[in-house]
């Protein structure tokens, strides 16, 4: 046991066997308020790129510097200098970094070019393509849903991907989407895998400040040249509705409550006991994009989605209840 900043802290040991231990609430709650969070940075994403020409770029940019302000301020609320790095988990936390950067960058991309529910559902095969890379790299066994769920996700990728939504831009047309527009969301899910991994394998030996705000500090300066060269093609005179301003903000509140809330789960709770409750994203986002951002979502996309989700859903509300491991 160990204690930091008045909290009685045990430490984790991801490698441990827990089929008889059992599903903490509090990590339970923290994922929960992470995916809300989630949703909520999506939504306003989405507004904010509906009412103005912000680029993906700008956009990581604008909450990666509000993620380390943040944490900068709550930190220091704390006592805690979370800008110092312990020595042991240094090597784990640039890595765990340098794919939250690639995955955050093809995220905001995603969310700009396909409707939210879409990225999102083709974002959360990331638990099967981690179950996948233990029995490859790993040689850790896979469970028949899990076997079975590889299948399905295929198959449910392949029904999106072919009878694609028709994407509706800032200019209100709607368009027939490209297939490489699918690209930034798949390669998100697999850097998703890497993150959730080494963030547990960290566990508490590390505050739960440390990792976010390193993140933002990372994927600011990343994308500086990446803006630069964008608005050396597009110009750089802005267009911004006035509103756009606070979906801005709330966007950076969601993605500064939900990279909190995602990591003080993982160092209490594994990642496959939690996964099912970040599927209650997929329904809201369908929701959102059907009835408030207009969509063209059609039944194929639906029933992908639920290829996609299905038997990570039902393995991941097993393990939650304690009943599969």
């Amino acid at each position: 046991m160990s204690t930091r900043d008045g909290e009685k802290l045990e430490v984790a040991n991801p490698r441990r066997k827990s089929s008889s231990a059992q599903t903490s609430p509090l990590g339970v709650l923290y994922m929960g308020i992470s995916s809300l969070a989630f949703v909520m940075m999506n939504i306003f994403m989405k507004l904010m790129y509906h009412h103005s020409d912000i680029s993906p770029f700008e956009a990581v940019y604008l909450r990666g510097s509000f993620m380390v302000v943040f944490n900068l301020i709550y930190g220091g609320t704390l006592g805690v200098d979370i800008l110092a790095i312990p020595k042991k988990i240094a090597p784990s936390l640039w890595v765990r970094t340098f794919f939250g950067t690639i995955g955050i960058i093809m995220n905001f991309i995603a969310f700009d070019i396909l409707p939210l529910s879409i990225a999102n559902s083709l974002f959360y095969l990331y638990p099967l393509i981690t179950s996948l890379g233990g029995y490859i790299l790993l040689k850790e066994r896979m469970s028949k849903l899990e076997i079975v769920g590889l299948f399905t996700s295929f198959a449910g990728v392949l029904c999106i991907v072919t009878y694609g939504p028709a994407s509706t831009g800032k200019s209100g047309t709607s368009e027939a989407t490209p297939v490489y527009y699918y690209i930034p969301p798949l390669i998100s899910s697999v850097t998703a895998t890497a993150v959730y991994l080494i963030t547990r394998k960290m566990g508490l030996d590390v505050h739960y400040l440390v990792n976010p705000t390193w993140f933002g500090v990372v994927q600011s300066i990343t994308v500086t040249p990446l803006i630069l060269i964008y608005r050396t093609i597009k110009g750089f005179t802005m267009s911004m509705h006035p509103v756009c301003m606070l979906y801005t903000f709330m966007m950076c509140i969601g993605g500064w409550l939900a990279q909190i809330f995602m990591n003080k789960s993982l160092q209490i709770e594994k990642a496959g006991r939690v996964a099912a409750v970040g599927y209650i994203q997929i329904p809201l986002l369908f929701f959102c994009d059907v009835f408030f951002f207009k969509e063209n979502i059609g039944w194929q996309e639906v029933l992908g989605s639920i290829l996609i989700i299905m038997f990570s859903f039902l393995t991941g509300l097993l393990r939650l209840l304690n009943i599969y491991e």
